[in-house]
């Protein structure tokens, strides 16, 4: 294995508060102070990421950027040439050719497709082929395929198609920097780390990653890259842990269970101590638990699980069931409905809901007379909001910005007012252009989420926006003092299995580079299985597998492969040995949809990094509260496993 690893190749384990962007920042300032002239690119997330990392760096060979911002920059180029329109075709043509031919009669695919036939004159293969002359990137989590409108996630997959096909994108840069930094590598899709892989593969640049698996939120990671991970130096991680107490330290190098990525307190912290120990209260009785944790912490920052239970309880159930409805946010998918409903930040990956929660703050701004915010947000997304409506050359327009705003907030706090009612007044009103605003319109997609009250909208940004909540979907975030855990389940998507995972973390000796190397592996073989059969085992029925004999061998040789893969794993008997048994023993269509469920394993190893990274955002104090109906079954084993942890049990009426 030695010699495989590639001397310009460093993957750097950074876990909670390790201080990852200071460690990116120094190595930046160190490699410039070193030689004036090396070019840096340094890939990031997430906008804020970026805006971090740049502080203090006044360097014009040091460029930062978010991973759309620079993939954008370095393909747009090509975007009118013929050739490359031809492997948009080539990657796109089949689904545009079933959307023009709308076969299963979708009202909203004709809407759309009457839309083209009004502006064209016809819809046809060569027509919007004819048409196509350009690419273009529309930001959206929704590809415009007519229009050639690269999506936020196909942006991604169609620049690593290209580097394949046109090498001078890999040369673009090889050619340009020396060193090149990818920060959250394990939210990084493996298009875009085989992309960076290419381009420095047995050349002088350095490739370093920086992150932690442990925080890998969303989907966006298949597990395609890991035969090149081992080929990546790991001699390296960030070992000090700058934000918790010891004891909280200790937990979560037993939650990952691993001594390699153990991490020690900071020097300033080596001797602090909590308030309390960090304590599991299992309670029959959630919110009385989680009141009197309060009252124990006041400011205690709350972690909740963002299920359809909570939308409901919210006031915003509506919205969220709109946006599970849809495709592209269905399991599997980068995004899940959770993702884009509880980000509040200018990264939301779906631009409709950055712009509705952007009108949420616009609205509160100016109801709390804070004029100036608001004006200084339409300024910086000036792809969202006209720079002719709020320019400001004399009292009059001060007057029409007033008198406008009035209108909005006077069709926002009518309580049977729509999305669709706000989108249209900040059209009337030239707040947004009816070009922005058409993104959305135009979008099939989105048709059902426009009749959704505003109300839901405006609820569920409020609960989002309260200082003292989070959400456990996106726990990756500032510390606090004191947490306090809430341990509930999702079955929806996103898929959390949280007392699935406090069973398994119980009774099976396990970490997470064992759970990640089975789930990867297994999800391989159920994609070798969905190709055989040309469906998911949960789309079988009585006549594609009682009468099909064909697939009913299919079947038996994969459960049979599958077991003989993994049979002794204890993860995998844990969770899916038996059903495995029940199937091959008696081999009915209900026993066939229980096999080959991904969501299983994926929703257990999504609790168990959404508990560890929730764990890791208490600086002091750390509640976790769990409803004891839960556990009954497996009680004893989690007391005793959690209290070896470094918990104290807390048991209550």
């Amino acid at each position: 294995m030695a010699d495989e690893i590639n001397n310009n190749l460093f993957l750097i384990n950074a876990p909670a508060g390790s201080g990852k962007t200071t460690s990116i920042r120094n190595r930046l300032k160190d490699i410039s102070l070193d030689d004036p002239k090396n070019k840096i690119l340094c890939i990031t997330y997430t906008n804020r990421a970026a805006e971090e990392l740049q502080k203090d760096l006044d360097n014009k060979n040091v460029y930062v950027s978010t991973i759309h911002s620079y993939i954008h920059d370095l393909i747009s180029p090509f975007f009118a040439e013929k050739q490359v329109l031809e492997v948009y075709w080539s990657l796109f043509g089949d689904r545009i050719n079933e959307r023009i031919l709308n076969i299963e009669g979708d009202d909203h695919i004709n809407e759309s497709n009457q839309k083209y036939i009004d502006s064209f004159g016809g819809l046809s293969e060569v027509i919007v082929k004819s048409n196509l002359t350009k690419i273009s990137y529309n930001e959206m989590q929704f590809t415009s395929l007519y229009y050639g409108g690269l999506s936020h996630d196909d942006l991604l997959r169609f620049a690593f198609i290209l580097s394949e096909k046109y090498p001078v994108i890999l040369k673009k840069i090889y050619g340009k920097f020396n060193y090149i930094f990818v920060d959250e590598y394990q939210d990084t899709s493996a298009d875009i780390l085989r992309l960076f892989y290419n381009a420095v593969k047995n050349k002088s640049v350095k490739l370093y990653l920086l992150g932690d698996r442990m925080q890998q939120i969303y989907k966006n990671y298949d597990g395609s890259f890991e035969n090149e991970f081992k080929k990546f130096n790991t001699s390296e991680r960030l070992v000090f842990n700058h934000r918790s107490v010891p004891q909280i330290i200790s937990i979560l190098n037993k939650l990952y269970n691993d001594k390699e990525f153990n991490q020690d307190p900071s020097e300033k912290n080596k001797d602090a101590k909590p308030n309390f120990n960090p304590e599991i209260v299992i309670t029959s009785n959630m919110d009385e638990a989680i009141k009197k944790a309060l009252s124990k912490s006041p400011h205690a920052l709350v972690l909740y699980l963002l299920n359809r239970e909570k939308y409901a309880e919210i006031g915003a159930e509506t919205l969220y069931r709109r946006f599970d409805n849809m495709d592209k946010y269905s399991f599997g998918r980068k995004y899940s409905p959770t993702d884009v409903l509880s980000d509040m930040t200018e990264d939301n990956p779906d631009l409709l809901m950055k712009f509705l929660f952007m009108i949420y703050r616009i609205v509160k701004f100016y109801s709390n007379e804070n004029y100036g915010s608001v004006i200084s947000l339409c300024k910086k997304h000036n792809n969202l909001f006209s720079q002719t409506f709020i320019k400001l050359s004399s009292h009059k327009d001060k007057d029409r910005l007033k008198d406008s705003f009035d209108k909005l907030m006077e069709i926002y706090n009518k309580n049977e007012a729509t999305i669709r009612d706000v989108l249209h007044i900040v059209v009337d009103l030239s707040i947004s252009t009816e070009e922005t605003v058409a993104k959305f319109t135009e979008n099939v997609e989105y048709s059902e989420v426009f009749d959704v009250t505003v109300k839901e909208l405006h609820n569920l940004a409020t609960y989002l926006d309260s200082p003292s909540i989070s959400t456990q979907h996106g726990v990756k975030g500032e510390s606090h003092d004191s947490v306090v855990f809430i341990a509930n389940d999702s079955n929806n998507n996103p898929v959390v299995r949280m007392h699935d995972f406090f069973e398994l973390w119980a009774t099976v000796d396990f970490s997470l580079p064992q759970i990640e190397e089975l789930y990867y592996s297994y999800l391989n073989e159920v994609n070798a299985l969905i190709n055989l059969l040309g469906m998911k085992t949960d789309d079988l029925n009585a006549e594609n597998h009682n009468r099909n004999e064909q697939n009913k061998a299919i079947l038996r040789q994969a459960c049979e492969r599958v077991l003989k893969l993994f049979g002794k794993n204890k993860i995998f008997e844990f969770v899916y040995k038996k059903d495995y048994e029940t199937y091959l023993s008696n081999p009915n269509v209900g026993n066939a949809k229980q096999t080959f469920k991904t969501t299983r394993l994926y929703g257990i190893l999504s609790a168990y990094r959404l508990f560890y990274v929730g764990c890791s955002r208490a600086r002091k104090n750390l509640t976790i509260i769990i409803n004891n109906s839960k556990i009954k079954n497996f009680k004893d084993v989690f007391i005793k496993k959690a209290s070896d942890t470094g918990f104290k049990l807390l048991e209550e009426a």
